[in-house]
Order: C-alpha cells, then structure tokens, then sequence
C-alpha cells in the first residue's frame, strides 16, 4: 500500500515539474521588459564614408566660380524682396535660392511652387522670370546589408537596413539672356536615406532623412530642403518624430529622429537616431544610432 501511494505521489510531482518547466520560459519571457533605458545600448552602424559625389558618379568635377559670387536668401533679403515686388512674382516662389548682384543687372534664382527652378533677371530697366536650366548629372542608389541588432530585442529577427539615394543636378544660367551671369551655375545634391526597421520577418516602418543641398561650388551652401518623413506599417505607433536643418561652416546638415512601438502590451520599441550632409565641394556623409528595448504599458505609453 506505502509502495503504491508513493507512486501516486511520484507522478505527482514528475506532473508539477513538468508544469513548470513549461511556464518558467513563459515568465522569463514576461520579465524582458524589466529592461530599463540606462541599459539600452545605442548601436552605431551604417556610416556613410564620405563621398566626393563628382567622383562617386563618375561626374568631372567643377572650377570654382569666377566673377560676381552668389550671395544667400539671408544676406541679401531687402534687394530680394524689392525685385520680387517689382515682378510681381512674389506669391509664386517656394524658396529662394541665392541672388547675384552685377555691375548693371542683378538676378533672383528661386525655386516656384511649381517645382521648377527660375531666373528673376534685372537688366536694362526691366525684370523678366524666365525658366534656369537643370540637368541631373548623376544618380545612384545603395543599400547596406540587413543587420541583426543585439542586445534586448525581442526576438533575434530584429533587424534594420540602409538604402540610400544620392541624385546630382547642375542648375545652369546660360539661356536667360543675361551678359554677366551666363557662367554662373548652382550645384544640387538630393540625398534620400532609408533606416528601415525590420521586425517579425518583415518591414515594419521607414525613417527618411531627405533633402537637397544647394550650393555654389567651392564658395558656400545656399540652402537647405528639409523633405524628411517617416513611414510607419499596420500596428505600429510612431511615439515621436523631429527633424530640421542646420549649417556648420562650410558643410550643411540634416538630422532626424524617431521612436515606434507596436500596438502591444509590453511593446518592443524602435528608435533612429540619423544624419545626411553635404559640403560645397559635394562631398557627402552620413550616418545613425540605433536602439531596441522591450517596455512596460502599451504602445507609446510604455514605460520607459
């Protein structure tokens, strides 16, 4: 009888083991998010070398400007603002570009709601807008091979990639008719970069840093576009996003930042820290931070 009962309570306990070998998995899981921000470990990745886009596309590389030198929207607003007034063209620009004072003409180059790029010419007593020439003269698109990010994802298919777009164009002012700026050209660099994340075996949301620099060659940055925006797939929450301009120097930056978290209780999240600049001498750099972590709450509202 003592034999039998033992076995009962033999089988009892293998039973409970067995239990719980099942849920202490489930609860070690459960206890990820116990992570907190001060062990999030920024992994920094993706750098863009520096590139000599001229020579990155193959592009012969310009002479700097010669004669009257460009000057920016800033610096030169009131004589700006008067041409614009007195062509009545002031309700159809977008962004002026720069503005080029002569010894008896003076010229606007703005970009219109349009999209188009035009030459506000003063000459002889008159002002006429007339079309500038773009050429793109090269373009290219790369990618960085996917990468797992370690640490406290929550599952080892985290992963981010990197594509980006650089387009060169050439802003040309030979056919307005003008005698003293037929040389005078502007350099645009459109750089696009994607930092994809990559969740659960598939894309789940974009960060775009986007814009275009404008520049004269080897003299200074004109202007900036700030075109960033962000992407975000079915379940996923963007927490926050920012993103501006800025110039140091002789070299134009564009920074961005973002934050997801899916639609979960216990929400893995996702933050992109990236950068894309541009100097007058066309070279180009780039890079980003990224982290993961698992948080508390749901979605956005996770803590921390």
């Amino acid at each position: 009888m003592e034999n039998v009962q033992l076995r009962k309570w033999s089988i009892v306990l293998l039973a409970l083991l067995l239990v719980a070998m099942v849920i202490v998995p489930m609860v070690s899981a459960a206890e990820i998010p116990a992570v907190t921000q001060s062990d999030i470990k920024p992994l920094i990745y993706g750098q863009t070398p520096d590139k000599d886009m001229f020579a990155y596309l193959g592009i012969e590389k310009p002479a700097a400007s010669v004669g009257p030198k460009w000057q920016t929207y800033d610096s030169s607003k009131k004589e700006v603002d008067i041409l614009l007034d007195s062509s009545g063209k002031q309700n159809d620009v977008r962004k002026v570009i720069g503005y080029l004072k002569g010894n008896s003409e003076n010229l606007v180059l703005y970009r219109g709601l349009d999209g188009n790029y035009y030459a506000l010419l003063q000459k002889d007593g008159a002002i006429v807008a007339k079309t500038a020439s773009v050429t793109v003269l090269g373009s290219k698109m790369e990618q960085a091979v996917d990468m797992t990010l370690p640490g406290v994802a929550p599952d080892a298919t985290n992963k981010s990639s990197i594509t980006t777009t650089y387009t060169v164009r050439k802003i040309a002012l030979s056919d307005i008719g003008s005698s003293e700026f037929k040389s005078n050209v502007v350099y645009s660099t459109e750089i696009r970069r994607d930092d994809a994340w990559v969740s659960i075996g598939g894309k789940r949301a974009d960060l775009f840093t986007d814009g275009v620099f404008t520049y004269d060659y080897a003299n200074q940055i004109l202007g900036l576009a700030d075109n960033s925006n962000t992407y975000q797939g079915f379940g996923i929450d963007q927490c926050s996003f920012t993103h501006s301009p800025r110039v140091t120097g002789i070299t134009g930056y564009i920074d961005s930042s973002v934050i997801w978290a899916l639609d979960l209780a216990m929400p893995p999240k996702h933050s992109v820290n990236a950068w894309i600049s541009c100097n007058v001498y066309g070279t180009t750099g780039g890079n980003s931070a990224i982290s993961n972590w698992v948080s508390t709450g749901f979605g956005c509202f996770g803590v921390p």
